[in-house]
């Protein structure tokens, strides 16, 4: 049965590291398109903000996108430390992740390959492993 599922959150690393190069390569999620989609909900619940949704450090699409980050990288730290039963490992997998995430980025038209993302993402990753650990100390 441990072995199986072992199996299991190995096939879901692999599966998140396939999405996240979905997104790396996908013209659907860069920044341009993210704004558009922030903009479209932001009119159809009807906030109306006379900020432009793609201004920078703290604008609409800043905050969508490193929540992004933060969140995919998480759960990938996570499928990781299941699959491996090792934070540290855990971690490590992650940001060897996050980097080449970052490095096919800076081959794709429209997208910016930023370092500043990988250490977003390893936020995300911290997080997530710090709350699993907390939970499993306390168990």
């Amino acid at each position: 049965m441990m072995k199986t599922n072992r199996v299991i959150w190995w096939g879901l690393v692999v599966a998140w590291c396939a999405l996240i190069y979905y997104f790396t390569e996908s013209p659907l999620f860069t920044g341009e398109k993210t704004a558009q989609w922030i903009r479209y909900w932001l009119e159809y619940v009807g906030i109306h903000t006379n900020r432009p949704v793609s201004d920078g450090l703290f604008s609409w699409n800043f905050i969508v996108r490193k929540s992004a980050h933060m969140t995919v990288f998480g759960t990938f730290a996570f499928f990781a430390w299941k699959a491996t039963a090792s934070y540290r490992f855990a971690w490590l997998l992650t940001l060897g992740c996050a980097m080449f995430d970052e490095w096919h980025q800076s081959f794709q038209p429209n997208r910016t390959a930023l370092f500043s993302d990988v250490i977003i993402d390893m936020i995300g990753a911290t997080i997530v492993l710090w709350m699993v650990w907390k939970t499993n100390k306390r168990a």
